[in-house]
Formats: structure tokens, sequence, C-alpha cells
């Protein structure tokens, strides 16, 4: 989902480190650049697909479901955890992007300590925002699977017999 962020190891920071982020700042700065600008570019495309799945599929189906007397619980309680999880994503996706506009904004050079602590806040932020795509996206993969065999249901149900006359009405 995301392009990984400059690595550095997560322990005790070193000196040698601290030397690195300083020595290299410039470049570090152009690459978490890059990463910010296709971060959200890719946050506005999953925005736009989270609502479109949501809203178009999810949605649509399940007042089908309920006008047609064919609702499933399933998939509305399905449709609600999207919806609670499309919710976390964006709010983790904005609590990331605030912590890396704060560490954009750390002078590495002459603060690479509190830049690498902020690095390290920064990549947990991003992990959670991944962990938010993974958990839909199995949420996704959920509902279709369970459309799938509704709808098998559905289809393979028998027609209702009609009830034989009784001999009085006839």
């Amino acid at each position: 989902f995301l392009p990984t962020l400059p690595s550095f190891a997560d322990d005790e920071v070193s000196s040698e480190t601290l030397s690195d982020i300083s020595q290299n700042c410039s470049s570090i700065k152009l690459q978490l650049d890059r990463v910010q600008k296709e971060d959200s570019r890719l946050r506005m495309h999953l925005g736009i697909q989270y609502e479109t799945i949501s809203t178009n599929f999810m949605q649509n189906l399940n007042l089908r479901l309920v006008r047609n007397n064919l609702a499933n619980a399933d998939l509305s309680i399905q449709q609600t955890s999207f919806f609670s999880e499309r919710e976390r994503f964006k709010t983790d996706f904005v609590d990331y992007s605030q912590a890396m506009d704060e560490l954009v904004k750390i002078d590495c050079r002459a603060k690479p300590d509190k830049f690498y602590t902020q690095l390290k806040t920064v990549r947990a932020k991003r992990a959670e925002v991944y962990s938010d795509t993974e958990r839909i996206r199995e949420l996704v993969k959920k509902h279709y699977n369970t459309v799938n065999s509704y709808k098998d249901q559905l289809y393979n149900k028998p027609a209702p017999t009609p009830e034989p006359e009784s001999k009085e009405e006839q």
C-alpha cells in the first residue's frame, strides 16, 4: 500500500545513526517529500474506492434486499463494520499525515535526535494506516464471499409450492 520510509533501527539510537541522519538530511527530506506526495495520491484513490464500495455496492445491495424482504443480517453487519473501518482509516491517515508534517518541519541536520524520535512516531502511525487497509481488504473479501453464498442460496431455493385446493372450495 504505502512506500517505505527511511529505515533506521527501532532500538536505542546510536551516535552513528544520528550522524548519518545529519549528513544525509537533504536526501532524506527529498525522499520524505516524495513519500508525502505519493501517500496523498494513494489516500485520495483509496478514499474514492472505499466510498464507492460502501455507497454503490454495500448500501445499495442491502437496501434492495430489505425492500424485497430478503435482508441478510451478515451483510448488514459487514456494511456497518466496513463503515467503521473506513472511518478509522480516515482518522488514522490524518494522524499519520500530521505526524509526517511535523517530521518534515524538523531540521534533521541540527536536531537529528528529535528527527529520529519523530520518524519512529511516523512509522508507527503509518503501520496503523497499513493495518486499517488490510482490515478493510479482508472485510471486502468477506462481503464478496457472503454475497456469493447468499446469491447461491437464493437461486437454489426451491420455489414455493401452491397449496392444494380443498374439496370444500371446489
